[in-house]
């Protein structure tokens, strides 16, 4: 009937809309009685402002909101859009008035130049960054600095350990191209006590990020559980198996989390998609369907936290494409770069320690150095 011009079945819709307690049901009646706007504007117009404001289902009201949206050139529906925002203040709806409005000024999505190389940046990647233009990079995968438990990651507070990554973060939006992803992959960390007659304290850095994060722009998308073998994790429970003192159980921690964000973007991930429609898909076979990834973690003689390989293929392979420009802000010894090379990615790669550097050149060959 939403398609209908009879205006018997818009008064029908109105009746059952009323009959009904079932949310779905509203939802889709809303959306159709939307469809009589054209036709009986001021019926379509004087029915939504009765309703709109009962506070009832969201759901419904996302309908009738699309409809005042779709209706705004009529000064009625404009006053009545602003008197909506005004009393819902709601991000979805908020949302929607950014797509909608980009959609109807048909702003086309284009790419920059991008670098054509290899790129290494020493120092402080809040500084470093900044030589790189805006909107040029396509996906952002990193580790942040444990903090405090790693000789390369000293801090005098947590509060300045997260200034620090929020400085940072700001920059990656600048650089990362609209609509793009960047990935973290973070997990809680304990420092070591003073002495034995202080607690340590542990830090929840995956929570905290998430904040860090959409202050900066991005916004959650998904969080992938990193499991690793058992064997390969610090032994937590010990204690515990040794006395079995109720309180005492603290578990091996084999997980870590892989954050998944997008950069704000009015509009959906099918216009980054389109361009790249004469792209290779990705074959169906090996696809993970879940987002619990076991993947062994990786050791190395010059760095003593680095990126499996195989966890940079899958990042790579899900979120980027072949001569993407992909960047690592905390390369440490340059593992996601080589993954990238291999893959036929442009990786950039920040990092501030010098020994580091050093031993990205030697696995990194043609590069550009700044």
């Amino acid at each position: 009937m939403g398609k209908s011009k009879n205006i018997d079945h818009f008064n029908l819709l109105k009746y059952v809309y009323f009959k009904t307690d079932t949310v779905s049901n509203k939802r889709e009646i809303a959306s159709s009685i939307g469809r009589y706007a054209q036709l009986y504007k001021d019926d379509v117009y004087f029915f939504i402002e009765d309703e709109i404001f009962k506070k009832k289902y969201m759901d419904v009201v996302y309908q009738f909101y699309r409809t005042i949206l779709y209706n705004i050139s009529d000064i009625r529906y404009a006053k009545l859009c602003e008197k909506v925002d005004n009393f819902y203040k709601n991000e979805v709806m908020d949302k929607m008035k950014k797509f909608y409005f980009y959609k109807k000024n048909k702003i086309k999505l284009a790419r920059k130049d991008r670098i054509q190389k290899p790129l290494i940046l020493e120092g402080n990647s809040a500084v470093t960054l900044k030589k790189i233009e805006e909107g040029t990079i396509d996906l952002i995968f990193t580790s942040s600095p444990y903090y405090n438990v790693r000789q390369y990651a000293n801090y005098i507070s947590y509060n300045n350990y997260l200034d620090e990554m929020s400085k940072v973060l700001k920059e990656c939006y600048r650089v990362l191209d609209e609509g793009r992803f960047i990935i973290i992959n973070v997990s809680p960390v304990i420092t070591k006590r003073p002495g034995r007659e202080f607690e340590s304290i542990r830090y929840p850095i995956h929570f905290d990020f998430h904040n860090i994060l959409t202050n900066s722009g991005f916004y959650f998308v998904d969080e992938i559980i990193w499991i690793k073998p058992e064997p390969s994790v610090s032994n937590r429970i010990g204690g515990y198996l040794q006395t079995h003192t109720s309180l005492s159980y603290k578990p091996n921690c084999i997980t870590e989390s892989i954050l998944v964000y997008r950069k704000n973007a009015n509009f959906l991930l099918d216009k980054n998609i389109l361009l790249y429609k004469n792209k290779k898909v990705i074959t169906k076979d090996n696809v993970d369907t879940s987002n619990c990834w076991n993947i062994p973690p990786a050791n190395d003689k010059i760095h003593s936290a680095i990126f499996s390989q195989e966890l940079c293929n899958r990042v790579l392979k899900y979120y980027s494409y072949d001569n993407d420009v992909v960047l690592d802000l905390f390369a440490g010894s340059g593992s996601f770069g080589v993954a990238a090379i291999n893959t036929n990615r442009i990786p950039v790669s920040c990092e501030i320690n010098k020994n580091y550097i050093n031993y990205i050149k030697e696995r990194i060959r043609d590069y550009d150095y700044n």
